[in-house]
């Protein structure tokens, strides 16, 4: 597969002066076809990606009244994506002797992943949203009381939906079960609990920057 550019090129500069100079070229075999399967893949995986943060990012922006809190809230999400990738890379590769993660893994674990984690962020923040008139970590202690079970039981819920997945002998379904699987319980377990408690109570009442004014005092005890 990476030799077909330059056979490409060879044939471009083989052909000048010839009768064929002007003629449409094409390598064709199964190697071309998985070349070319790559790459278009490649490119709509940039644009998913780029399209599905710009429209994450705009319905928190609308949700939750603030810039600030769907800035982490994806950062988040992002962070646990490549994690998950990196982990089921390693399980693939290293423990079950694969070349590597099949084309699709990527793409479909990408989308199905940011989907579910910001759906929680959304359950997390809107009832941290809710509480007004007390101290950010009051509110979020109170938020992680009430909605931490919500949120595990789906996280359990969904983990097994996509543990039904891997009976299937399929190895990309495989694969992108795998990335979910890990990437729901890094994000239940790890940064649901953990980051975003640190990051709200790091930006404090700038968390609904630059909303702050509309969104009324929220408690003068915000620091």
């Amino acid at each position: 597969m990476e030799d077909i550019p330059k056979l490409n090129e060879q044939l471009k500069s083989s052909l000048k002066g010839t009768k064929l100079e002007n003629a449409k070229i094409g390598i064709g075999g199964m190697t071309s076809m998985n070349y070319d399967t790559r790459d278009m893949s490649l490119a709509d995986y940039h644009l998913v990606i780029a399209l599905v943060l710009i429209s994450v990012f705009v319905t928190l922006v609308i949700l939750l009244r603030s810039m600030v809190m769907p800035l982490y809230l994806v950062g988040s999400i992002v962070v646990t994506y490549f994690a998950s990738l990196g982990f089921t890379e390693i399980i693939f590769t290293r423990l079950l002797d694969y070349n590597g993660l099949t084309w699709a893994t990527p793409f479909f674990s990408f989308v199905v992943l940011v989907a579910l984690g910001i759906d929680y962020s959304i359950f997390l923040m809107s009832r941290f949203n809710e509480y007004s008139g007390m101290g950010v970590m009051e509110r979020m202690i109170l938020t992680m009381k009430n909605m931490g079970g919500v949120i595990f039981s789906a996280v359990i819920i969904l983990g097994g939906t996509f543990a039904a997945m891997m009976p299937a002998g399929v190895l990309s379904l495989l694969e992108i079960a795998t990335v979910v699987l890990i990437g729901l319980i890094l994000y239940a377990v790890v940064v649901l609990p953990l980051f975003v408690p640190v990051m709200v109570k790091l930006f404090g009442r700038g968390n609904w920057w630059p909303f702050i004014s509309s969104a009324g005092e929220r408690g003068k005890k915000e620091q």
